[in-house]
């Protein structure tokens, strides 16, 4: 079904950018030679000498990069930080465009690089909080029940539901499903929502009860039929929108890709990577040679009392796996005697002999660790991600545990979300890995930050080890998101990936 209102929605939004736009340009003006130095022999350029001039050629400019880069097209489901981003992206094209035009134009109709430099500050930010604020605006009228899309949803196996229950759960995207669409002769319901079929009956099901979408989420055992329900479609006007039958346990961040016209769903990609990868780098960076630089007497204090408590070095070096499965060496104060692995990798105990006098002080405040530091300035470590481990260990717990060697997705971390949350030292592995897994898949900086944070109150400066231990080779292990033995009925349906773990 076609909206009736989309294209009018589309033209005032258009309408409303290039008003923002303009009012960014006649901003900055004000603020560049209102408040900002300026050249006394220069003095004030006169606004309908140069910029007035200019202003519809970059308004246009803009509009048309803003087209390209698909900020017109629907975002109901989408996150504000992602729209946010892509926003600021188009606005740095549309900066790059604006230079070029100045470039191209007569030296008589040039204009100041500070002025420039004064819109690309202010009109990427305000224009970034124009659209946040229409995005907002739009999600508060969806929730009162305003500018809905109906929806139906064809299947109704473990991936309908848990759709169904997403959409429930996200009142701003405005979707409202109506009904599902199953090989089922007589009308029922399920979840609360009514269920129709046959599927051989879907384009007349869609015809006689129009919805503006359909989400094919049908179950893997019936992904030949999806061909069928294409053609069954292919009259319809609603949009369409395929959602995948995967185990959110095998998903992190699934992405989708295009090469040369073939999509590609990508289901365990990285984080790390592009833009993410530069801010995320940059912050272990600049916080972690600040934390360096303020750890640095403290360290020299706690060599000293290792150097004086106990014979051997200051320093334990020892193997550990990082991103991507690569090994490196990380550094840590010496908290047990020289001897303590004469035997053989040992896993850590709450109550150790082995320790020092000044180790068991160490291990207690995590202080022990504050020479991974060196490790993040070199790139082997993060300041925040899953807590690395010794191949050794590895090499059992990746065959015991279903899914253990997706956390080498991401950079390891001095800390982590499951160290903050209580799972560290002798707990259930199986819990570490699943609130791994939560991170990974919901990482972003503010989340980093809010860890380091955690950190800081929660485990550098409390007892924080369990003093019940939970023998990680011992333990029964289920697989987080396992399919239940009826996949339609509703207590059978796995937790939700994206939801923090319990």
């Amino acid at each position: 079904m076609l909206k009736q209102h989309h294209q009018l929605v589309l033209a005032l939004l258009v309408v409303a950018d290039a008003l923002a736009i303009g009012a960014a340009w006649l901003g900055s003006y004000w603020l560049r030679f209102q408040f900002l130095p300026v050249d006394p022999a220069k003095g004030v350029p006169a606004l309908w000498d140069k910029f007035l001039p200019m202003l519809p050629l970059v308004v246009v400019a803009h509009l048309f990069i803003f087209q390209r880069l698909h900020l017109y097209r629907p975002r109901r489901s989408e996150g504000l930080w992602r729209e946010t981003r892509d926003i600021l992206k188009a606005f740095v094209v549309a900066i790059v465009v604006v230079v070029l035009i100045d470039y191209a134009l007569p030296e008589s109709n040039k204009i100041s690089r500070r002025f420039i430099a004064t819109y690309a500050v202010v009109g990427s930010l305000l224009f970034a909080l124009f659209r946040l604020s229409v995005r907002l605006l739009a999600r508060a009228l969806r929730r009162r029940g305003l500018n809905r899309r109906q929806a139906a949803i064809v299947g109704s196996g473990r991936t309908a539901q848990r759709l169904l229950q997403a959409v429930q759960r996200n009142r701003w995207t405005g979707f409202e499903v109506a009904y599902f669409v199953d090989d089922r002769e007589t009308a029922g319901s399920l979840l609360g929502v009514p269920v129709h079929g046959p599927l051989a009956r879907l384009a007349d099901i869609v015809e006689q009860q129009p919805v503006d979408s359909v989400f094919i989420a049908l179950p893997t055992d019936q992904a030949q039929r999806l061909s069928d329900v294409l053609a069954a479609l292919s009259q319809s006007m609603a949009d369409v929108r395929l959602v995948p039958d995967v185990n959110p346990a095998y998903a992190m961040r699934p992405n989708v890709t295009q090469l040369d016209g073939v999509p590609i769903l990508a289901l365990r990609q990285t984080p790390l990577y592009g833009w993410n990868a530069l801010m995320k780098r940059a912050f272990d960076l600049v916080v972690g040679g600040g934390c360096l630089l303020v750890a640095a007497l403290p360290m020299t204090v706690i060599a000293a009392l290792v150097k004086l408590t106990s014979p051997g070095p200051v320093f334990y070096r020892q193997r550990r796996m990082g991103l991507d499965g690569h090994e490196f060496t990380m550094l840590k104060f010496r908290t047990m005697r020289v001897d303590a692995e004469a035997a053989g990798p040992v896993w850590s105990q709450t109550v150790d002999p082995r320790r020092t006098r000044i180790g068991a002080f160490l291990r207690r405040t995590s202080l022990d660790e504050l020479p991974n530091l060196f490790s993040v300035l070199a790139g082997h470590m993060s300041l925040v991600g899953p807590r690395p481990e010794r191949p050794e260990f590895i090499a059992a717990f990746r065959h015991e545990i279903p899914n253990y060697m997706l956390r080498h997705k991401m950079k390891a971390g001095m800390t982590g979300y499951a160290q903050v949350r209580g799972w560290r030292g002798n707990t259930s592995l199986h819990k570490r890995i699943q609130h791994d897994m939560y991170y990974i898949r919901n990482w972003s900086i503010g989340l980093d930050l809010r860890i380091l944070l955690q950190t800081l109150a929660a485990v550098w400066f409390s007892r924080h080890e369990r003093s019940t231990p939970v023998g990680p080779a011992n333990e029964k292990l289920a697989e987080p998101g396992a399919p239940a033995a009826d996949p339609r009925s509703t207590g059978g349906l796995p937790p939700d990936p994206n939801r923090e773990p319990a």
